[in-house]
């Protein structure tokens, strides 16, 4: 996906608000807000909205010398999601086994609340709440039918993880087919994606992975690391977790699941799924069909 003119506030007034983080000096951001805005100006409508945020983050963090801003905001939520983790596996075993797989494609999909890009005013404090929510909400089974099978028919499976504690529900899923998944993580710190570091705190240590390269809310399929370009494409499916890699993979040819929760009015128009649901929606699988929930 492009970048849209609706995207620019966003972006915008979420960089600009990363200057009054606790990190800088309160003199200095002044300083921070203008070199944001000078980046800012550089508009490029080919780059996919992630690319454009990491421009952004990329000037505030050289100017700044601070290079993990959200480190002690993704540790808490690791721990958060690790504390829920155990009520959420009761829930499913409490389910018939028919209905077991639908329960945790939902329980996946709900993490994707946790994310500080897309909410500068989010608190881990409605974490629980949201979740509790989650399985009552809907979710087309049609949709979560066509990814159990693609999962199971395929031999291989790239899974592109998004935030930290949401990477601890993707357990729920990734074990499943644990023989089969190779996990892709952002390669430097950017906003409370996962990187390499945090992948065992998050259960998810024993799996093969690899890392972008580089340090943006999602996937550029210009910049990223040729190596974790060739892991993604050689895969025999993607599966993409969360808002940032749906907006950035949308010319990935090859198959691919988007799980995600809609976070903005500009992917509620671009999915035509409302804002605040759930969405599981599919790419280039060989049957040609596409379904969004």
């Amino acid at each position: 996906m492009k970048l849209k003119v609706g995207c620019l506030s966003c972006v915008l007034c979420h960089a600009v608000r990363l200057t009054e983080h606790p990190s800088f000096q309160p003199r200095e951001r002044e300083r921070y807000a203008e070199a944001i805005l000078k980046e800012a100006a550089k508009l490029d409508w080919n780059a996919t909205p992630p690319e454009y945020a990491g421009r952004l983050h990329k000037a505030l963090h050289r100017i700044s010398g601070t290079a993990d801003l959200f480190r002690t905001e993704k540790d808490h939520s690791t721990q958060l999601a690790l504390r829920l983790l155990p009520h959420c596996r009761e829930l499913i075993n409490a389910l018939p086994p028919a209905a077991q797989f639908g329960a945790i494609v939902k329980l996946v999909i709900g993490g994707n609340i946790i994310d500080y890009g897309a909410d500068a005013n989010f608190s881990l404090d409605t974490v629980q709440a949201a979740m509790a929510a989650v399985p009552h909400m809907p979710l087309e089974q049609t949709a979560i039918d066509e990814l159990e099978a693609a999962m199971s028919a395929a031999h291989t499976v790239f899974y592109l993880l998004d935030n930290c504690g949401e990477a601890v529900f993707d357990q729920l899923l990734i074990e499943r087919f644990a023989d089969k998944i190779t996990l892709g993580v952002r390669g430097g710190p950017i906003l409370n994606d996962i990187t390499p570091r945090e992948l065992a705190d998050s259960g998810l240590g024993a799996y093969p992975f690899v890392d972008t390269g580089d340090a943006i809310p999602g996937v550029s399929l210009t910049d990223s690391a040729p190596a974790f370009l060739a892991a993604m494409c050689a895969a025999d499916l993607v599966v993409a977790k969360g808002q940032g890699n749906f907006e950035s993979l949308g010319e990935y040819d090859r198959p691919i699941f988007y799980l995600l929760r809609i976070k903005c009015p500009v992917i509620a128009a671009e999915t035509g799924v409302p804002f605040g649901s759930l969405c599981l929606k599919h790419r280039n699988l060989p049957t040609g069909r596409e379904t969004a929930s």
